[in-house]
């Protein structure tokens, strides 16, 4: 019997640089023990991306740099964030 149950996912924070110099603040949701590495070499050509303003469906080729941000930037931060799970940061030694 297969399970058609979702698995649950994570938001993780991150600051993502583009090539046009803009900068992106947003959650990228992962599923337990996915890396955001494994995000980005995925073959899917975008990657959505949740922000303040809603979710962005984000061009791969124009993502230059990915920051993952500590808990102590992501504090400072937060107003940048949407909703942040700082419960499983925390569980995961951010």
């Amino acid at each position: 019997m297969e399970s058609h149950l979702k698995h649950p996912k994570y938001g993780i924070p991150l600051r993502i640089a583009l090539t046009n110099q803009d900068e992106i603040m947003g959650l990228v949701y992962v599923q337990w023990s996915q890396r955001i590495r494994d995000l980005l070499c995925e073959r899917d050509a975008f990657l959505p991306v949740r922000t303040t303003k809603g979710t962005i469906l984000l061009n791969k080729v124009n993502i230059v740099r990915v920051d993952i941000l500590t808990l102590e930037q992501i504090t400072k931060e937060q107003e940048l964030f949407p909703e942040i799970d700082f419960d499983y940061l925390t569980y995961n030694s951010w």
